[in-house]
């Protein structure tokens, strides 16, 4: 990749836009979850016959202004992935980079009729569907700014074949692990069933054990970009486990200690938003995990000078 000063602002916007997206339209569908406030309003793209940029905002009750500053976020974003796509066939001409570009502004248009949809048809199994693929679409973001960054090309591979997919095999098992965990919290969040209590908080504990498998092999492929995508996933993993614990004590309470949970307390809401926030950034950093395994592993075909004079030969007898 020839780094180009367009380039270089290329990836601080990617930068911008994937930050700007988790703390705008994916922290605050997190708290109108939280409160159960996603049909603060019957209609949609209009809230209360509002125009959406002319509703009076400031002055709304705390369900339709934590809606409605939902819906800010999500058009603010909506206009940055417009922009992003644009910049990137603009300044970067390697086609991985413009097909990525082109599918975030396709999944986050794509996100947007999600969430009108669950409005309008006031569904419930809409409203998961919408707050999951929220997870997919900050993770393709993710994905974008990995590529675009400088030390991308220059990537070490993993010398051993074996090891590159052992490595591969692991990162893939702990992201289908917190797919899954992250599927029965959206469950539990949207739809409260007694099964997804117990089963969110039990199959936690898959996900805890195959970090540490991941962080292992991943140190002894002797990547350093695998080793840095395993420390931070452990560390992750394990601040969402101890905010999962805190957030049953919150939500749920300790009878035989005498808590009693508050529905609706500041404390409570904090707490399980931010671990809705959390759990997008450790799936996230899962889906980074599996990209990169498979990125350093070594071309299965490695051409020879002879090889590559065989090509030219051929080339020349065709034309």
């Amino acid at each position: 990749m020839n780094v180009t000063p367009a380039s270089r602002w290329l990836h601080r916007f990617a930068w911008g836009t994937a930050v700007l997206t988790l703390l705008l339209p994916v922290a605050t569908g997190a708290v109108v979850t939280t409160l159960q406030a996603g049909m603060a309003f019957p209609d949609w793209p209009s809230s209360d016959g509002y125009n959406m940029l002319a509703y009076p905002w400031l002055r709304s009750a705390r369900d339709q202004f934590v809606e409605h500053g939902h819906r800010l976020a999500g058009l603010t974003i909506g206009l940055l992935s417009i922009s992003l796509a644009v910049f990137a066939w603009m300044v970067d001409s390697r086609r991985q980079v413009r097909v990525l570009a082109a599918a975030i502004f396709g999944s986050v248009f794509i996100q947007g009729m999600l969430g009108g949809a669950r409005v309008l048809m006031d569904e419930r199994v809409l409203a998961l569907i919408h707050g999951d693929f929220a997870a997919a679409v900050f993770s393709l973001m993710s994905v974008f700014v990995l590529v675009t960054g400088q030390s991308w090309d220059a990537r070490e591979r993993i010398a051993d074949k074996k090891v590159g997919r052992t490595v591969s095999l692991a990162a893939t098992m702990l992201l289908m692990s917190l797919m899954v965990q992250y599927y029965l919290g959206g469950v539990l969040r949207h739809f409260g069933d007694g099964w997804a209590w117990i089963a969110h908080p039990w199959f936690a504990l898959v996900p805890v054990m195959l970090a540490p498998v991941f962080a292992i092999v991943a140190r002894r492929s002797g990547s350093p970009l695998l080793v840095r995508c395993s420390v931070f996933l452990l560390g992750l993993i394990v601040s969402q486990a101890v905010l999962g614990l805190v957030t049953w004590y919150v939500s749920r309470g300790v009878p035989a200690w005498g808590v009693v949970a508050r529905r609706g307390s500041t404390e409570m809401v904090l707490i399980c938003s931010l671990h809705k926030v959390a759990g997008m950034l450790t799936l996230m950093t899962s889906v980074i995990s599996v990209v990169c395994s498979a990125s350093v592993q070594r071309l299965t075909c490695e051409r020879s000078p002879n090889s590559m004079d065989l090509d030219r030969t051929l080339v020349g007898v065709a034309i």
